[in-house]
């Protein structure tokens, strides 16, 4: 498997800041994903963003970590903080961003316990499809000890058809999409992300027997969850 995003990241760390990293999506015209965004620094986090680190406790995993930034936030700030990435590009960042505990695998692969799971950047898109949330959870809930937390975000994209009412809206659920990254002539393959607009989430959430808080959203209709009960 190619590893656009990943390329794009080690690039960008390296000094390359003429290179454009794109995505392409099922929805519209492909979009740039400026790749200064993953070197974001404490003073660039949203106000989403500080309010999951703050809300982050005990032995932390960031699932997806991409260039770390989130992990090394908090890692500054004396938290034992772990990154989980399947980027080889985004490892060899983190390591040289001087992140202590770096791991190369599959979340679903892993099997380490932690008393908080963060995903950020849409981080539930991980599950891959709404269909998949349950499953997901399941795979959450083996990596959590008693007591956990999933902090994690999303938001509504429901806007995006009512802008244009001539795209196709995904089936079964509209928070369902494809992407493909493409950077320097090279396409990756394409690959499922899902957004879940809060009263679908909660629903699914509770059906598995858990406990969610919607902690903060935005005027964009991105929100902050915390999901319990684990």
């Amino acid at each position: 498997m190619k590893d656009i995003h990943g390329q794009a990241i080690l690039d960008y760390h390296l000094g390359d800041r003429q290179s454009r990293l794109f995505i392409n999506n099922t929805y519209g015209e492909p979009e740039e994903m400026p790749v200064e965004v993953y070197f974001r620094s404490v003073d660039d986090f949203s106000e989403i963003e500080t309010k999951a680190m703050a809300l982050c406790s005990g032995k932390i995993l960031d699932i997806g970590a991409a260039a770390g930034s989130n992990v090394l936030a908090l890692q500054n700030e004396g938290k034992e903080a772990y990154a989980l990435e399947l980027s080889e590009g985004c490892v060899e960042v983190m390591k040289a961003r001087g992140i202590s505990n770096v791991i190369f695998e599959d979340y679903k692969q892993h099997s380490g316990k932690y008393d908080t799971l963060l995903l950020l950047m849409n981080g539930i898109g991980i599950a891959d499809t709404l269909n998949e949330i349950p499953d997901f959870l399941k795979v959450c809930k083996g990596l959590l000890n008693p007591g956990g937390q999933i902090i994690l975000d999303s938001s509504d994209i429901k806007y995006l058809y009512d802008e244009d009412p001539d795209i196709e809206v995904p089936y079964p659920y509209y928070g369902d999409i494809r992407y493909q990254y493409e950077y320097k002539g090279q396409p990756g393959e394409w690959f499922n992300w899902v957004y879940a607009d809060q009263e679908m989430l909660t629903q699914i959430v509770e059906d598995a027997g858990l406990q969610i808080e919607i902690i903060i959203e935005d005027e964009f209709d991105q929100y902050l969850a915390r999901i319990t009960g684990f």
